[in-house]
């Protein structure tokens, strides 16, 4: 990494002097610069409304960069070792959705974990692709999935010996990474290209205690939420390829294709901020996070009834590694479920990433303090001191359902529909993607067949009060299927 060219932002500097000219606008948005902007959002807004450009030439073009945003975009590449970085303006989704569509066509097998986001999904939709899924291994005891091992993805290639690319989530949600690097070396030995959605990862090659980055990992092709855990707006994110990847000028096209015509400004000056925090800051601010993660682990861990996992979880052959700043925090010794113990700290304030089975995910970064980590243990502290230590029921987070794929995901899309009662699905084959949401991982995808299994675990889910996400009908009362004949 270049650190004094890490100085620069050069994107959020063209934004700014561009404001500084105070230009008569005769171009969108209609609102011209604020001055026509309903009150409300006046109000709202404030100032911001004169920075509110997107699509203007005079600045760069986000789909045929040649000045401010080509130079920040190169620099995003140098700061994460990548041969080329693309800026995305509609979240990871589209990245994930490029990075398919630039590597697959109709037809081609894709090998992906169990705990693939529902973006993935949509990606093999839009290409044509088809899903074989990776067994993954689950921990009962902590009621979190630990992804597919060297083992698992070994036996899918056996399976599926025409397979195109295999697409890893690295680190999952809760913290957890893989043993990445070994299964890269096995994909490339035969072949396959690796595609990596490192949604949770983009502060991870900004520290040597953190878990190594799917770029150094040897991965192909990167989606990251530089949002997420960095400092870059909501909805912003980044999409790397290796050095020498030879689908990279597809990948280009492809997120022509996935983003919108009309990209924000904002978000991409915030892009070249962030990264340029990270490169110039990001091991004293990781530090930093790193630092209240483990303090509020330890004190977690003292209270009565209440645990939180650490770097034990290395003790299961799939997980190579583990971020420390997700802190998962399960409240089984209290009787409570996640569900539960989530209400109980938004009643002190604390909003949680989400819930699981009796846990909830609390993630930390440097923009937190020990002032909000004190806030979090103070939440915890109380919910401890209202209820007593129990012995764990026996009730616990079940497993992702194993998917039963019989049709391409783009076949059941288009497939002629039918609307039937949940009791009566059973065997039919799903024509909706089905989700709780977070973290967005499908429970039955299109082209899938509603199995007892499937049905089992949308019950228990809605019986604890969870919400779908994805289905036309949001109560699963009824459920979109395949027409038959």
């Amino acid at each position: 990494m270049n650190k004094d060219a890490q100085k620069k932002a050069p994107f959020a500097d063209a934004l700014e002097e561009y404001c500084r000219q105070r230009m008569v606008p005769f171009h969108t948005p209609g609102h011209k610069l604020g001055a026509g902007a309903p009150v409300r959002e006046q109000i709202l807004f404030g100032k911001a409304l004169r920075q509110d450009l997107g699509l203007m030439y005079a600045l760069d073009d986000l789909f045929q960069p040649e000045g401010p945003l080509r130079e920040a975009m190169e620099l995003a590449a140098d700061a994460y070792g990548a041969g080329r970085t693309f800026f995305s303006v509609n979240g990871t989704t589209a990245c994930i959705e490029a990075m398919i569509l630039a590597v697959c066509g109709p037809g081609d097998t894709v090998l992906i974990p169990r705990e693939a986001h529902r973006s993935v999904l949509s990606g093999l939709i839009l290409s044509g692709a088809v899903p074989a899924y990776m067994e993954s291994r689950y921990a009962e005891r902590e009621e979190v999935s630990l992804g597919p091992d060297p083992a698992s993805l070994q036996a899918a290639i056996a399976a599926h010996k025409d397979a195109r690319a295999v697409l890893f989530t690295y680190p999952t949600y809760d913290g957890l990474a893989g043993q990445l690097t070994e299964m890269v070396r096995i994909a490339h030995q035969y072949g396959l290209i690796v595609l990596v959605d490192e949604a949770h990862g983009a502060h991870l090659a900004f520290h040597e205690e953190l878990p190594p980055d799917a770029l150094a990992c040897g991965a192909d092709c990167v989606a990251q939420s530089t949002h997420k855990l960095t400092g870059s707006l909501t909805q912003t994110s980044m999409l790397h390829c290796r050095r020498g990847f030879p689908y990279t000028d597809r990948v280009a096209a492809a997120m022509a294709l996935v983003q919108s015509t009309s990209p924000h400004y904002w978000f991409l000056a915030s892009l070249d901020l962030a990264r340029q925090q990270m490169a110039l800051e990001g091991r004293q601010r990781e530090t930093q996070a790193l630092s209240l993660a483990r303090q509020a682990r330890k004190q977690l861990n003292a209270l009565p009834g209440i645990s939180c996992f650490g770097r034990e979880m290395m003790r299961y052959e799939a997980v190579g590694n583990l971020d420390e700043t997700k802190l998962t925090i399960d409240f089984s010794g209290l009787g409570l479920m996640g569900r539960e113990a989530e209400r109980l700290l938004r009643d002190a304030r604390i909003e949680v990433e989400l819930t699981a089975g009796h846990h909830v995910l609390a993630l930390v970064t440097f923009g937190d303090s020990d002032k909000s980590i004190q806030a979090l243990l103070d939440g915890c502290r109380k919910i401890a001191g209202m209820h007593q230590v129990v012995e764990r029921k026996d009730t616990p987070e079940p497993p992702l359902p194993q998917p039963q794929v019989v049709m391409a995901p783009r076949e059941a899309w288009y497939a002629e529909k039918e609307t039937i009662s949940r009791s009566l699905c059973a065997g039919r084959i799903c024509a909706e993607t089905i989700t709780f949401y977070p973290p967005g991982i499908p429970v039955v995808a299109a082209g899938e067949v509603l199995t007892g299994d499937v049905l089992a675990y949308i019950d228990q889910k809605l019986a604890a009060g969870y919400v779908t996400n994805g289905a036309a009908d949001s109560s699963l009362d009824t459920i979109q299927v395949v027409r038959k004949g």
